[in-house]
């Protein structure tokens, strides 16, 4: 009888141990769903390209912004070799590896407060390929915890543009080294940009590629070198407005200011043996245009109530 009683009682208990760690698995489950928002909402991340498409060599820059959820100060800095910031870069399906490691500055978000950094990601990843690329941010939290927090997935690409000037030129008291000038129009943005471009004709390294920003296409970008061989770039970025830009071998800019047609007609390039100047126009201070428009807004205008 005993025998029996024990036989009819482990189908019973096995059934029992089935549902018992089924039981389990899903309270388990049901406990992580009901967690998983919380602890996602500590911290939101929001990363923002600050441009969709962006020529060969140009800085990849992007916004990133933080909000803070969880209750308290937030203090997020580095720790040892990890870093609070990190990217998650790929390009055509390939993980694109980290080239510079970047020690990012420490960041105080207050509770319940946003606060937005701009990065550049080309300077610590090799962006250095024509492609498209998919990019991620995570922020790591402080304290012995490994949780991160990761942001909304972001598509840019890489393309080339259209050189419209090159020109090479040798590097004064550096014999040997030479350097090849570029003015590149660029239509990626749904807009005509311009850029100058710097590289070393001896390695074939870029040294600095700089946006100039929105140009017109009714007339060519012209440029030309001085005799110290810096670049002279002159381009139309409005009906009426010309730009005057000058850039050193080492693709720092040395100014930029702007001109209005002349009496002779549109502002032009010129050597004067003493340097490069523009000639043929006006030179343009908005600040100075701005004053003079408030100075005859005051003339003309009359005090309320007073007619004649």
């Amino acid at each position: 009888m005993m025998n029996q009683n024990a036989e009819s009682a482990r189908p019973f208990d096995g059934l029992s141990s089935v549902r018992i760690a089924r039981f389990l698995i899903l309270f388990t489950l049901f406990a992580v769903c009901l967690l998983a928002p919380s602890v996602r909402a500590q911290v939101a991340v929001r990363l923002q390209m600050s441009k969709q498409t962006y020529i060969l060599n140009e800085a990849v820059t992007a916004t990133i912004s933080i909000t803070n959820h969880a209750g308290r100060e937030l203090v997020l800095r580095g720790e040892g070799s990890r870093p609070w910031l990190n990217f998650h870069l790929t390009s055509n399906g390939r993980v694109v590896p980290l080239a510079r490691k970047m020690n990012y500055r420490s960041v105080t978000v207050p509770v319940g407060q946003t606060i937005s950094r701009t990065v550049s990601i080309s300077s610590s990843y090799a962006v250095s390929s024509v492609g498209n690329y998919t990019c991620m941010a995570t922020v790591n939290m402080p304290g012995p915890t490994r949780n991160g927090f990761s942001s909304n997935r972001m598509h840019f690409t890489v393309a080339t543009g259209r050189p419209v000037w090159v020109q090479r030129a040798g590097i004064p008291n550096a014999p040997g080294e030479i350097r090849e000038y570029k003015l590149i129009a660029f239509t990626g943005n749904r807009a005509l940009e311009l850029y100058a471009q710097v590289d070393s004709a001896n390695t074939g390294a870029n040294i600095r590629t700089i946006p100039l920003g929105k140009v017109m296409n009714f007339r060519k970008p012209t440029a030309t070198l001085d005799s110290a061989n810096n670049m002279h770039a002159l381009y139309q970025v409005k009906p009426n407005l010309f730009t005057h830009t000058s850039i050193s071998p080492k693709g720092a800019v040395l100014s930029s200011t702007q001109y209005k047609r002349g009496a002779s007609g549109d502002p032009r390039l010129m050597d004067f043996g003493d340097g490069v100047r523009v000639a043929g126009g006006v030179l343009y201070d908005l600040a100075a245009e701005r004053e003079q428009r408030q100075r005859v807004r005051g003339i003309t205008e009359r005090p309320a109530g007073v007619y004649r």
